[in-house]
């Protein structure tokens, strides 16, 4: 039951349509070549381009991910969950803790499960999910899993990397985006 609700959760998609890439002329998925821009600096407005890079990155790895191609939809997953997407952070939970595309790692599995329950601007299923794998966790190696839970809230959180993500339509969707893309529109 726990992987239908993972399967469900992970299903979900973020990107609108013309942020998700066709079938047509999808490439093949690079392992190492993602996001090529230089990350800003603390506190500074990431570039046109880098804010470009990772929202492509999502939409491809949640294209590959939904056509069960997880190997390839790793890197780009992990890519847009270290900056700050919560369905990519679920996502790549999910990965991490069936060994889909990537090494099982339960500690990394618990982890992004964690940084992308944390706070109200998340799914319910994400958080349910997040609950019933926490449920199952020793409770000795609890506060080691708190710490990294923690320390990837610091690194990767929607909010160390100016993203804000909300439940958008009367279906509602998760929904992430930069906070500083605005600067970029182009008024007529």
């Amino acid at each position: 039951m726990i992987a239908v609700v993972a399967l469900a959760v992970a299903s979900s998609s973020t990107a609108t349509a013309s942020e998700t890439p066709s079938q047509e002329g999808l490439l093949e998925a690079e392992e190492e070549v993602v996001v090529t821009a230089e990350a800003p600096k603390p506190g500074k407005i990431p570039s046109y381009e880098y804010m470009q890079q990772a929202y492509d990155a999502r939409g491809r790895g949640a294209y590959l991910y939904k056509q069960g191609r997880f190997e390839e939809a790793f890197p780009y997953l992990h890519a847009s969950a270290k900056r700050g997407f919560r369905l990519a952070q679920a996502r790549v939970g999910f990965l991490f803790q069936q060994g889909y595309g990537t090494e099982q790692d339960p500690h990394a599995a618990v982890a992004w499960l964690g940084v992308a329950a944390r706070g109200n601007k998340t799914l319910p299923e994400i958080r349910n999910y997040f609950r019933d794998v926490w449920d199952r966790v020793p409770k000795d190696i609890r506060p080691e899993l708190t710490q990294k839970i923690d320390d990837y809230v610091d690194r990767y959180g929607a909010k160390t990397h100016g993203v804000s993500c909300g439940l958008t339509g009367r279906i509602k969707k998760l929904t992430c985006r930069f906070d500083n893309e605005r600067i970029y529109a182009h008024y007529w």
